[in-house]
């Protein structure tokens, strides 16, 4: 009663210092419509009425100071978000600021003008009363996603619109006026209004002009730094809750819900940073938290749940969004413009890509999913359908998205962008052949696109044991080979200490080289994304030049006469000498040699094979066969006067090895166009091509071979003309002397 009163002084004041007015008083109603996002429940429009003289009581007014300190503003902090998010106030109350969260909030009012940073405590009230009208904006420094806004009127005449759009003023003045209408994701809307006598005046609805973006299923939102990204999803979830605790409003509480994901984490391509940046677990999780609270949205519309079950929810999925983007700010990536920059900081792909069967299984409940989408699309149920779209998304297509990601980022993008639109057409009624020519058409992109990144060697267990055995067989033998001759040689000068030398020299070399594969192992997988395609597909083309000159050299040395002569001339440069340290380096280094070659060629054999289980088992079954067999031939030589077909061996070794520097050559070139480093010229009479032999369908990389063949040709006529040298590898006696 106290309150009503002085409520009526407030307004006799304005009436007085008015002049003019009559003393008659009226009602002014009306309704503003929003856009349905920010509903009046959660991000109501702020109403208030001032006369068109722009003359106007002083807060200092007795009157209207007496009316002010009667009445307290709340604004809480709840669910980490300001609740109410949106306050109105006259000039000269008492806004009230509380802490209902277990964590420490601040409040910050960043208009310009004003000045008021406090830190919250929970269940902490802290008092200000704002020293001029204007329209504050709440932060919280601690969770840079809170947002609030309290308007502050120096007119009795402001308030907030109910959670139907609704306001009413009642007793005023007859008059002129101007209504001003405030929506924080609206224009300001200014009507020039009449009362007269005692009819109450119905103004209808007032339309505030949409914001710049609104998150409708099928737009891309504007770039946005994250916490305002979050902030976004916090007022869509919001507004879904609204919709959830009133009555008939189910649908709309489950779609509001889906569209915080789909309007605002997607499309803002905050989830392309985390799955991108933080890693697939990371994703996924916040995904789950999403499908929870979208399930959590329905349950409390139904009844099964009691609000605060979906509150709770909300509350924990904007805290794993805060974190996400702080750890997304810390890696320099702080909205969706510098998502594809910096791919140095990205997380780690998938160690391995699933094979062919699980691929198309993947595929098949793809299709799945689409067909019973289709099947509420026809029914009628546009909202049901849009609903199961967001499930197909997260659910079905999730798996093959993380295969495309994997390999080729940029095959996503278009995909998610067009699940997108069709969950919006298929919420507008979309249905029947339009939809199900549109659902074929998704199916058939995300086939072609796993088709083209799966292009890519990703392995093969037949290829990856042959190679894996080839490698460590050829490098194998010639370093039994050498040692074989250098103990020979050492036992025969009877040099005390020489197979202790020899020994060392042996074991350091293993070592140097387990540290130069690991470190190139590391080099290559450390880099992401574009960086990484570049290094193995350098790595490709190494690999592919030393196998060509070393399968060359085979072929040319494979006679028995000039390979006895460079393993003599190799295993004597330790014993001419006679020192101990020149035996030891030279066995460290007859070992180390090899190992470094291999170190290369595997980790070529890596790039073209590691991407999938089957490829990892045949690299590391080859390997560990191909030792078993140097274990053997080793043991041959040391113990048995049995003559090994050194010739056959080489040849054949030679032409093995240079049909792999053909496929490294061919893998290199593709790995580079991947990451757009070389142009990519389709031939399509080409067909797909044979990716596990390194043959891709364009031009680029089949010319590369073409010219690999070409010096094999010359070099083979070299080599039956007679004309090749029989001196050995000049690299390999450079790296003994």
């Amino acid at each position: 009663m106290v309150n009503t009163s002085m409520r009526r002084l407030a307004v006799l004041a304005w009436f007085l210092l008015l002049g003019g007015l009559s003393a008659r008083a009226g009602d002014v109603s009306g309704r503003v419509a929003m856009p349905e996002v920010c509903s009046p429940g959660v991000s109501p429009a702020v109403v208030s009425l001032e006369p068109v003289t722009g003359t106007g009581s002083s807060p200092a007014d007795p009157a209207l100071k007496q009316a002010a300190d009667a009445e307290v503003v709340l604004v809480d902090q709840k669910g980490l978000q300001f609740v109410p998010r949106v306050q109105a106030m006259s000039l000269g109350r008492t806004l009230r600021f509380t802490n209902a969260d277990s964590e420490r909030h601040s409040v910050h009012v960043v208009t310009p003008g004003f000045d008021f940073n406090q830190s919250m405590a929970p269940g902490e009230p802290h008092d200000w009363v704002p020293d001029k009208p204007g329209v504050v904006r709440l932060a919280c420094d601690i969770h840079s996603h809170m947002c609030g806004y309290v308007v502050v009127s120096a007119s009795p005449w402001v308030k907030t619109c109910d959670r139907d759009g609704k306001f009413r003023f009642t007793e005023v003045p007859e008059g002129r006026y101007v209504l001003n209408v405030w929506h924080e994701m609206g224009e300001p809307l200014r009507k020039e209004v009449t009362i007269g006598g005692e009819a109450a005046s119905d103004l209808g609805t007032l339309t505030v002009t949409a914001p710049s973006f609104t998150p409708v299923a099928g737009q891309v939102a504007p770039v946005l730094p994250w916490p305002e990204v979050i902030d976004r999803i916090s007022l869509t979830l919001a507004a879904s809750f609204d919709a959830a605790t009133r009555p008939g409003e189910f649908k709309k509480a489950r779609r509001l819900a889906e569209d915080a994901y789909w309007g605002e984490f997607e499309a803002s391509d905050m989830e392309t940073a985390v799955r991108t940046y933080l890693g697939y677990a990371r994703a996924g999780a916040l995904e789950g938290e999403f499908l929870a609270t979208q399930a959590a949205a329905s349950k409390v519309a139904k009844g099964n749940e009691p609000p605060e079950y979906m509150a709770e929810l909300t509350r924990k999925l904007l805290l794993s969004l805060v974190n996400a983007s702080d750890d997304l700010n810390k890696k320099g990536v702080p909205d969706r413009t510098h998502v594809f920059v910096g791919a140095a900081n990205a997380a780690p792909p998938l160690a391995t890509i699933p094979g062919s069967r699980d691929q198309r299984a993947l595929l098949l409940g793809l299709k799945q999913g689409l067909l019973e989408l289709q099947a509420l699309a026809d029914k009628g149920e546009a909202e049901d359908a849009a609903s199961a779209m967001t499930s197909v998304y997260l659910v079905d297509f999730e798996p093959l998205e993380r295969i495309l990601n994997s390999l080729n980022p940029r095959e996503v993008r278009p995909l998610e962008i067009e699940f997108n639109r069709i969950r919006g057409e298929v919420g507008s009624g979309l249905k029947g052949e339009k939809l199900g020519a549109k659902l074929n058409d998704l199916q058939e992109r995300v086939a072609l696109a796993l088709g083209r990144v799966t292009e890519q060697p990703a392995g093969t267990f037949g290829p990856a044991f042959a190679g894996s055995l080839f490698i460590i067989l050829r490098e194998g033998v010639e370093v039994i080979l050498l040692l074989a001759m250098l103990v020979a040689l050492a036992t025969k000068t009877a040099q005390p200490g020489a197979m202790r030398a020899i020994g060392w020299g042996v074991g350091l070399a293993v070592v140097a080289s387990i540290i130069t594969a690991v470190g190139l192992n590391l080099i290559v997988s450390s880099a992401q994304n574009k960086t990484r395609e570049v290094a193995e597909g350098v790595v490709m083309l190494a690999a592919s030049g030393v196998l060509f000159y070393v399968s060359y050299w085979l072929i040319s040395q494979s006679e028995s006469k000039r390979w006895m002569d460079f393993l003599k001339r190799q295993a004597a440069r330790g014993s001419e000498i006679g020192g101990l340290g020149t035996l030891a380096l030279t066995a460290f280094l007859a070992v180390y040699r090899e190992g470094a070659e291999t170190a290369l060629m595997y980790q070529a054999l890596i790039g073209g094979h590691g991407r999938s289980r089957e490829g990892v088992i045949g690299l590391a079954v080859g390997l560990g066969v191909g030792l078993v067999l140097l274990a053997v031939i080793a043991y041959i030589i040391r113990a048995s006067s049995v003559r090994l077909p050194l010739r056959s061996f080489f040849k054949f070794s030679g032409v093995v090895l240079f049909a792999m520097a053909v496929v490294f050559a061919g893998n290199g070139i593709f790995e580079l166009q991947n990451a757009g480093i070389l142009k990519t010229t389709e031939l399509e009479w080409f067909g797909p091509g044979l990716p596990a032999l390194g043959l891709h369908p364009n031009v680029q990389a089949l010319s590369v071979q073409g010219l690999l063949l070409l010096g094999a040709a010359f070099a083979l006529v070299l080599v039956l003309t007679g004309e090749v040298s029989s001196t050995p590898k000049p690299t390999r006696q450079a790296a003994s002397r």
